[in-house]
């Protein structure tokens, strides 16, 4: 219920708020449809608290880096919608369906990659004792399937509403965050398990199968 309830409140400040000063794009369905996104995003993963985040030794700044990103480009992308592109941002066209689809199968693969790992998955670096990497799931074909779940879920929300320049922004901020995020905990990881993990990243490709 916390995490419903934060999902909520998150997604209504980011998604719903920045469009209050043109009442009209409420009554489309768009914005509904990524707050649902964004409540389910937080329901589906653990929680957190992104004023606190920063504070955790390991991450140097990383985690607070990916969610301030992910705020800062959802913001600008719906202010983009209410204030530039409007009305052509709720049209329900071949790029609005396609980018809903994107953003599904982000999410999806997000939460796989968060169920496939279950207590082992935090918003945090952090390798307590009895941990292990897993290999099963997604982990199998690439090794951060949740930044690539994230990125593409992040990214086709812009184009979802036609929002041109965050989604430019987005292609350009949001791969900066994550790969700082996945070389700070590679790093850990590999002090952590040695030559066990650096075997696992020879045989397995960082965020896109069979390519990186």
């Amino acid at each position: 219920m916390k995490k419903l309830v934060s999902g909520v409140v998150i997604s209504s400040i980011f998604v719903i708020m920045p469009a209050l000063g043109n009442l009209a794009i409420l009554r489309a369905a768009q914005l509904w449809i990524l707050l649902a996104l964004g409540v389910l995003a937080s329901v589906l993963q653990p929680g957190y608290n992104p004023f606190t985040i920063a504070r955790r030794a390991r991450d140097k700044g990383t985690g607070a880096q990916i969610i301030w990103s992910v705020y800062a480009v959802q913001l600008a992308a719906i202010m983009e919608a209410a204030y530039l592109r409007y009305p052509q941002s709720v049209a329900w066209d071949s790029v609005a369906v396609i980018a809903l689809i994107v953003a599904a199968i982000g999410l999806s693969l997000r939460t796989w990659a968060v169920l496939t790992l279950g207590r082992l998955f935090t918003m945090h670096i952090a390798v307590e004792k009895g941990h292990r990497f897993v290999r099963s799931g997604p982990y199998a074909r690439i090794r951060h399937p949740s930044y690539l779940g994230a990125f593409l879920l992040y990214v086709s929300t812009t184009i979802f509403l036609h929002a041109w320049f965050s989604a430019i922004a987005a292609v350009l901020i949001l791969p900066l965050a994550f790969l700082r995020r996945i070389h700070r905990e590679e790093c850990v990881l590999k002090e952590e398990f040695g030559a066990e993990y650096e075997s696992y990243c020879a045989e397995v490709k960082m965020i896109l199968p069979g390519i990186w």
